[in-house]
Formats: C-alpha cells, sequence, structure tokens
C-alpha cells in the first residue's frame, strides 16, 4: 500500500485484505499497529476523499484494526484519524455501512480515555454521530451504536454534555427508543445516554422529562420485563432523572415509577445490580411515597429494601444504597411503619440484617 498510494484500487484492496487480517486476531491488529497500518489506511482515505469504495474499505480496517486495541486506537488519533473518520461518515451520509463503521470506531476511541474522549468530540464526532442517527431511523443497528458512542462522549465531560443536548441529542436518543422498542440492546444504551446527561444536571433532566423520557423509560421496563440488563440500566436512569431535583421526583413519581421498580426488584431478586439500582431509586422517591396515600406502595418498598440488606450482607455498594433508601423512608414515615415492618419480619431476617435495619432507622428519630 505504501508503494502504491496513488492508485485508489491497489489501495482499496489493501484496506480490505487489513481488515480480514484483524478481524478476531489481536496478534494481526498488533503487527498491523506496529508496522504503521494505522497510519497507511489514514493517509489512503485523505488521499482519495470522493472514492466510496476506498473509504468504506478503509473505515471498515480501521474499525478491526482498532476495535479493543489501545495502541492502535492512540495511533488512529495521532494520525488525525478522528476528522478523516468524521468526514467520511459526512460525505457517504446516506450509506448505513459507513455509518455503522464511523460510530464503532468513535465509541472506541471515545472510551480509551478522557483525551480521545475531548478529541472526538473536538473533531466533530458529536455531530456526526447525531446525523447518522437521524438519516437511518429505521436501522436498529446505527441507533444502538450511535447511542453507544453518545453515552462514552458524555460520562464524565460536561462539555461534551452540553454539546450533546445543544444538538438535540435527547430528541434523537428519546426517539431512537421511540422507535426501537422491541429491542433490549437500543433501550438499554439508550438509557445509558440519558443517564450520562440527566445526573445532577436539572436542565437536561427537565428537558428528559418534559420530552416523555420517563414514560419511554417505564416502557422499557415492561416490555422487557425479563432483561436484567435494561432493568438495570432503566432504574439508573430514573434515578439520574430526579436525584437532588424535588420537582424532577414528583414526575418521575406521578408517572408510576416506584410500582415499576418494584416489580424489577421482585423479579429480580438474585440480581445485586437491579437491586442497587432499585434502591437508589426508592431513596429519591420516599418522601412521594410516603405522602402518596398508597400504603401497600410503601409497605412494600420497605420490604424490598430489608430484603436486600438481608440478601446481599457483604455487597457494600447494595447495603449502602438500601440504607440510604431505608434511611430517607423512616425520614418520611409518620406512622410508624417502617418500624413495625420492621419489627414484624425481624423473625425472617438475620440477627445483624434487623439489627443494621433498626440503627438505620433509630438514626432517623
Amino acid at each position: 500500500m505504501a508503494k502504491h498510494e496513488t492508485a485508489a484500487k491497489s489501495l482499496q484492496w489493501g484496506c480490505h485484505a487489513l481488515s480480514d487480517l484483524a478481524a478476531n486476531h489481536a496478534e494481526n491488529q498488533h503487527e498491523i499497529g506496529s508496522l504503521g497500518g494505522v497510519e497507511i489506511v489514514v493517509k489512503a482515505m485523505v488521499g482519495f476523499p470522493e472514492e466510496m469504495n476506498l473509504q468504506g474499505a478503509g473505515m471498515g480496517a480501521l474499525e478491526r484494526t482498532t476495535s479493543g486495541h489501545t495502541n492502535n486506537t492512540l495511533r488512529l488519533v495521532a494520525s488525525d484519524g478522528i476528522r478523516c473518520i468524521v468526514r467520511s461518515m459526512t460525505a457517504f451520509n446516506q450509506m448505513q455501512r459507513m455509518q455503522e463503521f464511523g460510530c464503532k470506531i468513535l465509541c472506541n476511541t471515545t472510551a480509551c480515555n478522557a483525551e480521545c474522549q475531548i478529541k472526538v468530540a473536538k473533531d466533530g464526532g458529536v455531530n456526526a454521530v447525531l446525523n447518522a442517527m437521524r438519516l437511518h431511523l429505521s436501522a436498529a443497528s446505527v441507533q444502538e451504536l450511535g447511542c453507544r458512542s453518545l453515552k462514552e462522549l458524555a460520562a464524565y465531560n460536561a462539555s461534551n454534555q452540553e454539546n450533546i443536548a445543544s444538538q438535540g441529542g435527547i430528541q434523537v436518543v428519546l426517539r431512537a427508543m421511540e422507535n426501537h422498542t422491541s429491542l433490549p440492546d437500543v433501550q438499554e444504551v439508550a438509557c445509558g445516554v440519558l443517564r450520562n446527561l440527566a445526573a445532577c444536571n436539572a436542565e437536561y433532566q427537565v428537558c428528559v422529562v418534559e420530552r416523555g423520557g420517563v414514560q419511554l423509560v417505564l416502557q422499557a421496563m415492561n416490555v422487557h420485563a425479563g432483561v436484567v440488563k435494561v432493568q438495570w440500566a432503566s432504574c439508573w436512569t430514573l434515578f439520574c432523572l430526579c436525584v437532588h431535583n424535588e420537582e424532577m421526583q414528583a414526575d418521575v413519581a406521578a408517572h408510576g415509577a416506584v410500582r415499576a421498580v418494584l416489580k424489577a426488584m421482585d423479579q429480580h431478586q438474585a440480581d445485586a445490580t437491579v437491586q442497587e439500582a432499585g434502591c437508589w431509586v426508592l431513596k429519591e422517591l420516599a418522601g412521594h411515597t410516603a405522602n402518596s396515600c398508597d400504603t401497600a406502595t410503601f409497605s412494600a418498598s420497605i420490604q424490598a429494601v430489608l430484603k436486600v440488606l438481608d440478601k446481599f450482607p457483604t455487597a457494600k455498594a447494595v447495603q449502602t444504597a438500601a440504607k440510604g433508601a431505608l434511611r430517607q423512608l423512616a425520614t418520611h414515615d409518620t406512622n410508624g411503619w417502617v418500624r413495625s415492618i420492621c419489627v414484624g419480619r425481624r423473625g425472617r431476617l438475620c440477627r445483624s440484617t434487623a439489627m443494621h435495619a433498626l440503627a438505620t432507622i433509630n438514626e432517623c428519630e
């Protein structure tokens, strides 16, 4: 390829060959990278920006050589490859396969480290992903891969979160959920984007809730009741949509979030991730649950938390979430329900669980 850098057809077939060699083969990935293969492919794509077949072959080669390979990903970034990827996605935006390759590469690059995350956004990655999702709304693969990219871009990066939101990213993600309700992978990663955007950001919390985000999350929980990853992701999203925001807590609670969370916790009692996330939601909505005059739901919330305390005694994160929920439920309990239920279940709880539960309740008195 280095010797035929002016021959587009030769470069195209060279990219195909590299793609085949790198597929699911870590040793070949390493050798391609060490011999300058990533830089050669980027140079080929830059040299023939209008050659659709070469661009597609190049994207495929870069996706496979960088997938799960940190050093090759860093080589891509260092060779200005992100700008090249974004340019190809933009120039051939009607080609679904090109968008899939591009979203995969950007997701892999963004997940590499914080500097790569910044580089992808700086070179137009957010806009490229959102445009891909808008133009290929019915393509589930583009929606899933696009959400995965946005999720990584938004993780712990306020600037990227603002970039995504300002370009209509929240609407795009909600539309993906709305149009692919039967696909658990789309629902899971879309929830991940919403979670990373909304956590402790009142403006984005309102934006998601006002655009029907709570209903879509609850719909995902209902449709995919048996899928752990959807239940876990949905519970965390509900938590992030209302954490530290009383107005949003009221809205989330009004849509029946507590009942949905209790159902998820009941159906996945053995899964620590669902139990932890569910407890955090119950904690944030404890005041509304206690004041709703729905004693059955309030009682069920208390019992669900006590079960979690009893079932996961050595899981520190789960215990923290459960104690936080129990503490908040007790704080808002004006009729002594929490203590009464705790004492009533004491015979069915191990001794240490009962002691911890009562100690947590006593902190609120």
